[in-house]
């Protein structure tokens, strides 16, 4: 009877640690958009769990809904483009930081190069469309005004000493692109993968110039903390970047792996299931620079895109870049 007594005791005590170790992780949430990003592999490579953490990924339809949920406190944390709405936002006091920059477009790095200017593909093989001159009078798709494809179609329209005025921008989702691009009611588009592969292989449409070869070392994506870990929480902020630093150097170390290439497809498909899971291992996916350290000045620092949007009129009032960028996590991580 002893040994038995002994053996559920020590059953019990195992139970009870393990309950006691979950409660103590604390849990963060996570907001962002529903695309591939290093956080993924972060929680499925227990990267987050060896700093004590338990991420909740919530999902937003855009950058726009999440700043005020993480000015809030409904969220800790956000993962979004850098866009005017941000700039606004910080500039009339919500208290939310850039801490990193989780996904860069390099010409070196064809594997992260997921952001580009595509053309109809009739317009490409009739030899109409040959220089981004040749873009006046098109019909040019972004996702929305003050977002980074807007930026994007503005850096692509200066490289053929053009304007806005100089062709007619339409804002639609990336998925409603694909559509138009078959339709016909879209010349060029703003546009990431796997809609840009997609459309290829149905001849709707090809890439023409990669964002990276225009603006290289551009900062596309950003993680932010608000109030919580910014400010009152510090040590948990920086557990956080650690596990994130973590994932972002596996993931750069493994995206151009065929055999890896394969595992990081099957985490991102049990995140954002496509209905050809295969479609990840063949596509640009995003990644940080290796420090995750925000850059803020530069012809492709945060300050540049400010200053752009500022100039397009969407940010009446400029904000201070300290404001709005806080890179000591980042450069706390060993």
């Amino acid at each position: 009877m002893l040994p038995t007594r002994i053996l559920r005791l020590a059953l019990a005590c195992a139970t009870l640690a393990t309950a006691c170790a979950a409660q103590a992780a604390d849990k963060l949430k996570f907001g962002m958009l529903r695309v591939p990003n290093a956080t993924y592999v972060g929680i499925e490579k227990g990267f987050f769990r060896e700093q004590d953490l338990d991420i909740e990924i919530i999902y937003f339809r855009s950058g726009a809904e999440l700043v005020p949920a993480l000015s809030t406190g409904q969220i800790d944390i956000g993962a979004t483009t850098a866009g005017a709405a941000l700039y606004n936002s910080i500039a009339q006091g919500v208290k939310v930081k850039i801490v990193a920059d989780y996904q860069v477009v390099r010409p070196q790095e064809s594997a992260s190069n997921t952001n580009w200017i595509v053309v109809r593909k009739d317009l490409l093989d009739g030899g109409t469309f040959k220089t981004p001159a040749d873009a006046k009078g098109r019909t040019v798709a972004i996702t929305a005004r003050g977002q980074i494809t807007h930026l994007f179609a503005g850096k692509f329209l200066e490289r053929g000493g053009l304007t806005e005025k100089d062709v007619r921008m339409v804002p639609m989702s990336y998925p409603d692109m694909l559509a138009a691009f078959k339709g016909g009611s879209i010349d060029v588009a703003m546009w990431i993968d796997p809609f840009m592969t997609i459309a290829e292989q149905n001849g709707f449409a090809r890439r023409f110039l990669s964002v990276a070869e225009i603006i290289p070392d551009l900062t596309i994506g950003v993680v932010m903390f608000g109030e919580r870990l910014a400010q009152k929480d510090r040590k948990t902020g920086e557990r956080f970047m650690t596990g994130f630093h973590k994932a972002n150097t596996w993931l750069r170390a493994n995206i151009a792996n065929a055999a890896s290439r394969k595992e990081i497809a099957g985490m991102y498909q049990k995140y954002i299931p496509v209905e050809d899971a295969s479609a990840y291992e063949r596509v640009a996916l995003g990644v940080g620079r290796e420090s995750l350290v925000p850059m803020v000045e530069g012809p492709a620092g945060h300050q540049m895109q400010r200053d752009w949007y500022a100039r397009a009129g969407l940010v009446p009032k400029v904000p201070d870049m300290k404001d709005v960028v806080d890179p000591s996590f980042a450069q706390a991580v060993r």
